[in-house]
């Protein structure tokens, strides 16, 4: 059984045989905040082009991570739905709670961004925190990419920065931000496409903010 949700819509629910899905999931209209539901799995679309794809297990979510980022193609969504059990890559994360009460992983993923945006990693101690020592350097570059272009290191870092940024990237299993380090080019022409691959939802830096949640639930000796 195949569920659809529509949150901005008259139309709040209703459910899809499975011969009707390709021609609905197609159809939907992403400003309906539209979910589908199928085998304990839901495909979020977020936009014309992309989606999330999310799983409930013993009351935690977990959500689908390919290439570095859960924001997928919104036709890998839709592969999903048709094939819920098979053997993807789930993912646990954080909590991300806004309640009244309820801030405390929040503020733990708030405080480290600004302790790391605090450092100069490549002047930092060898005591640091290697999943620190990463995300400052991340930081770093998406900080100098969002004021001044993705192509700022070339006038500004060695050649062992950048390839510290790369590492960071890497880390973080964001394989598609650590190629575009390794092609950054003089000109502007690469900015534009990390300003979409670091905030794919108009979020500023919500690709890192997501993959430092994994990390801390993933590898949390990398933090102390």
């Amino acid at each position: 059984m195949i569920r659809l949700r529509l949150y901005k819509a008259r139309e709040r629910q209703r459910v899809i045989d499975p011969a009707e899905l390709e021609a609905a999931y197609a159809a939907v209209d992403p400003e309906t905040k539209p979910v589908f539901e199928h085998d304990r799995v839901m495909v979020w679309v977020s936009d014309r082009d992309h989606c999330r794809v999310e799983r409930r297990v013993r009351c935690r979510d977990l959500h689908l991570v390919e290439s570095g980022t859960d924001v997928l193609p919104r036709t890998r969504g839709l592969e999903v739905l048709r094939t819920p059990g098979a053997d993807y890559r789930w993912v646990h994360s954080l909590d991300w709670r806004w309640g009244a009460g309820e801030y405390l992983d929040r503020d733990r993923v708030d405080a480290i961004v600004d302790r790391a945006l605090d450092m100069e990693p490549w002047a930092g101690s060898p005591e640091c925190p290697v999943g620190l020592v990463h995300l400052s350097y991340l930081m770093w570059f998406h900080n100098g990419a969002m004021a001044n272009g993705a192509a700022w290191p070339l006038d500004y870092c060695t050649a062992e920065q950048i390839a510290a940024f790369i590492a960071a990237a890497t880390y973080f299993e964001l394989d598609a931000v650590a190629d575009l380090m390794s092609r950054l080019e003089p000109d502007d022409a690469l900015s534009h496409e990390y300003w979409d691959l670091s905030g794919p939802f108009g979020e500023d830096a919500s690709l890192i903010r997501d993959a430092l949640r994994c990390k801390l639930v993933e590898s949390p000796g990398d933090w102390v």
